[in-house]
């Protein structure tokens, strides 16, 4: 089946996986499968690439260059700020996650402490895989 006949099916996943080289940190490969819209950007690019070229019943392990998985990491994403500029900034400590509220739009997002000074935290908006390969099994259960 090609990709125009797959869009918009709902696909039943199962899958483990993460960045390439690291222990698995998302890991459906047992249980109920995760139901997802083939087209709708739940899943990085290069996942739902693979899936849409998979037949029901099939599995295979995948890698994703970060172009197709959560891009490349940005230096710019990430900068210095006032712990007291910072909701609970004092409590603030490396590895930590914020929502911060974006000014222009009022959108929430989440922003990482990866580092820390007595009145500083450096906020990180990369997502955490950002300029990584990712390493996935996944097994296409059913297409509806």
């Amino acid at each position: 089946m090609d990709r125009a006949n797959k869009a918009g099916r709902t696909a039943y996943l199962r899958y483990k996986g993460g960045v390439l080289g690291e222990e698995p940190l998302d890991d459906r490969s047992t249980g109920d499968p995760l139901a997802v819209v083939i087209g709708t950007m739940q899943l990085p690019r290069g996942v739902e690439e693979a899936v849409v070229g998979m037949e029901v019943g099939e599995a295979r392990s995948i890698e994703v260059p970060p172009e197709l998985g959560y891009g490349a990491y940005q230096d710019k994403l990430a900068s210095w700020h006032l712990k007291g500029m910072v909701e609970h900034g004092y409590d603030l400590k490396a590895g930590d996650v914020v929502f911060w509220t974006n000014p222009d739009d009022g959108r929430r997002m989440p922003a990482w402490v990866t580092e820390e000074t007595a009145d500083m935290v450096k906020l990180d908006f990369n997502h955490p895989f950002a300029g990584k390969t990712l390493a996935y099994w996944v097994e296409l259960v059913d297409l509806r």
